[in-house]
């Protein structure tokens, strides 16, 4: 048998989705991580079993016949998976997690005393690299920012929001910065290095415009750099909300150019790994975890007290058992 059992997964869900955009929908994957596993899958077992044209798609008697004993396959996999969890109550293991240092700093590590808490057998180690991403050598799964590029890797987005353009009050005030379009973009003096060398989409008064960024001049791998340069009066920026959100409360940031608005994608974050639904059950607490602390940032007392109860309710257990 050569062929993967993920490569099977994605097959089901385009037959049953009835197309390869509904199945990669389903998924939470990019279309065509959907259309590399599907012809990966007809090479591996030398049948052609979906039919596709640039109009439809067509399921032959082949491919029937292949996903008829293809989900009962995967019913077995899913059973033999819910077998091992059950056997395993407890997620246990290592984890190796790449974050972003905002993230990092601001979002996960405030909580990870509840994750140590409610997953006292998971072993994370955090790996905050200088740039994001999944290595294959080095790391389970990673947090990453913005549009991701097609692979074979699965994604869950954990966080939208927007990008905000952003100065010191004193900046703004002086320079007599308002919510309308600049004239140019003169007054940007630093950004993220993930965008050096790009040419942004932008929407200024519903009028689609690009903004080239150069390669070269003031640039930080780190959105919280970028926030502290600006708050110290080195002109205007653009970072995501969730990042400014305390200063410009505080007022220590205002929001100007508010009429020139980014594509939501820039400031998306996705936590991306290898693999789909059969995942150890190690990996969905971490994925869990993410998505929990991502979604309900307006609950951390109630999230962070349900996992610590959930965490006394597993050692009450383990208690029990070792007195029996």
């Amino acid at each position: 048998m050569r062929w993967r059992i993920d490569d099977l997964i994605m097959f089901c869900a385009v037959v049953d989705a009835g197309g390869i955009s509904a199945a990669a929908a389903k998924l939470e994957c990019p279309k065509s991580s959907v259309s590399k596993a599907l012809a990966r899958l007809e090479r591996d077992v030398g049948l052609l079993l979906i039919e596709r044209t640039s109009r439809r798609m067509r399921v032959t008697p082949e491919g029937e016949a292949f996903h008829a004993r293809a989900a009962v396959i995967l019913e077995l996999a899913e059973e033999a998976d819910a077998l091992a969890q059950g056997l395993r109550t407890e997620p246990a293991g290592q984890v190796t997690l790449s974050l972003p240092a905002a993230f990092c700093r601001e979002i996960f590590a405030p909580r990870l005393n509840e994750f140590a808490e409610a997953y006292p057998e998971i072993a994370l180690e955090l790996v905050v690299p200088s740039r994001g991403g999944l290595g294959s050598d080095e790391c389970d799964m990673a947090v990453v920012g913005g549009p991701q590029p097609d692979s074979t890797l699965m994604q869950k987005v954990l966080l939208g929001g927007r990008l905000l353009w952003v100065a010191s009050p004193d900046f703004a005030a002086k320079h007599k910065l308002t919510d309308a379009p600049p004239s140019d973009f003169g007054d940007l003096k630093i950004y993220e290095s993930r965008f050096a060398g790009t040419s942004i989409s932008l929407n200024l008064d519903g009028i689609g415009q690009r903004l080239a960024l150069p390669s070269r001049g003031l640039r930080a791998n780190d959105p919280l750099t970028v926030r502290e340069a600006v708050k110290a009066g080195l002109g205007v920026s653009f970072l995501p909300e969730r990042y400014c959100e305390t200063a410009l409360r505080e007022g220590t940031l205002v929001e100007v150019w508010e009429r020139v608005q980014f594509a939501e994608e820039a400031a998306r974050l996705a936590v991306v790994f290898p693999g789909s639904r059969l995942l150890s059950p190690r990996f969905r607490a971490v994925i869990n975890f993410l998505d929990e602390i991502c979604h309900r940032p307006d609950a951390k007392a109630s999230a962070g007290q349900q996992l610590t109860d959930q965490s006394k309710s597993r050692g009450a257990s383990r208690n029990a058992n070792r007195s029996r």
